[in-house]
């Protein structure tokens, strides 16, 4: 792996902080609030085509490599997570269908980057720590050709309005992994929990059980599926770093600026320390993302599934504590919404609940 950025690497982590900064960090509150992307920061987000990104053939300006992508989800994070996971979900179908659809269902995504009200989403994790590799939802062909979609999903972006709706699941026959479009409003399709969650309000995520026949158009294979699958669970880490980096870095100039017992904070051990410590993590879990989407990039999916697990959870890991850290830095104006660090703490501990293995977890217990 090599740790040195590339030019474009670097343009593309200079474009998207910027974006990050100036346009998702001041609609932050309100996109919270009114559980809803602006069409104004939807329109920039798409622009990119980072979060929504399009083949030449289907008249985008290509997928970007996994790497690349990697960086961009980290930057945009850090001025925002929630707004970017929201577009990096909204825009999932795009890339998937890029990679992997037929004619017929790549036709309408075209839409998706013209309408800044059109949203799509695909219906990926399952909660319980469970990967692709465990996913209880089944896709089967029956001999007619048709296609049966069953089981359930969590953490689904825009989900009663979703449009193309993809489901990811296994085959009932070989447990090789599938994909399937499901119309919302099929017979069989059931939506909730779409009420306001602890934060990522932004994408209305909503729990959506599935027990649905459909049209062998529906179906969608592909060797290369487990490679695009991966990427969309290591955007999740992404998004963390970027997280966790925003909090330690705001929480750092806090500490500089906050005079106790006649000095900045910062230079007491019990509060420069714990952000020290929260930085060196930061750093190594960012190498393990990028290690991961240099496995993802080569196709080396045998490795690179476990890599990707590992970067998911510790990233997680390395969020909530850091984040917490934040909040704990600035006291009691930790919790109030005055300052950011709340936020990010929320989102963080929302996407840690999203994808995360307690049974791969660096955690150790003290005997």
């Amino acid at each position: 792996m090599d740790l040195q950025p590339t030019e474009e690497h670097l343009a593309v982590a200079e474009l998207t902080r910027a974006i990050g900064l100036d346009v998702l960090a001041p609609a932050a509150r309100k996109a919270e609030e009114e559980r809803a992307v602006p069409d104004d920061v939807w329109r920039t987000l798409v622009d990119t085509g980072l979060t929504m990104p399009l083949s030449e053939e289907l008249g985008g300006g290509g997928i970007p490599d996994t790497v690349t992508q990697m960086i961009a989800i980290e930057n945009l994070a850090y001025g925002d997570p929630g707004l970017t996971m929201a577009a990096l979900w909204g825009g999932a179908p795009a890339l998937l269908l890029s990679r992997h659809g037929s004619p017929e269902q790549t036709a309408g995504l075209a839409r998706l980057s013209e309408d800044p009200k059109a949203r799509s989403a695909v219906a990926l994790y399952e909660g319980y720590g469970r990967g692709p590799e465990d996913f209880t939802t089944t896709i089967s062909t029956a001999p007619d050709g048709t296609v049966r979609v069953k089981g359930r999903k969590v953490a689904v972006a825009f989900a009663e309005t979703a449009d193309p709706l993809i489901v990811v699941g296994r085959d009932a026959d070989t447990g090789a992994l599938r994909a399937s479009l499901v119309p919302v409003s099929a017979a069989g399709v059931s939506v909730r929990g779409t009420t306001p969650g602890l934060a990522l309000d932004a994408a209305a995520l909503a729990t959506v059980s599935f027990d649905v026949t459909l049209a062998a158009a529906a179906a969608i294979d592909g060797e290369e599926l487990a490679g695009t699958v991966h990427r969309l669970r290591l955007a999740l880490a992404a998004a963390q770093v970027g997280t966790a980096t925003r909090a330690v870095e705001y929480a750092s100039a806090y500490a500089t600026e906050r005079v106790a017992f006649g000095k900045p904070i910062a230079g007491f051990q019990g509060v420069a320390f714990p952000l020290a410590e929260a930085l060196m993590r930061i750093y190594e879990v960012r190498a393990e993302v990028f290690e991961a989407a240099v496995l993802v990039d080569a196709e080396r999916y045998t490795e690179g599934a476990p890599a990707v697990t590992r970067a998911v959870n510790y990233a997680s890991e390395v969020a909530a504590e850091a984040t917490r850290t934040a909040v704990q830095t600035l006291g009691g104006h930790g919790f109030i919404d005055e300052h950011p660090v709340e936020q990010w703490y929320r989102s963080a501990a929302a996407l840690s609940a999203i994808d995360f293995d307690p049974l791969r977890s660096a955690f150790t217990p003290a005997l």
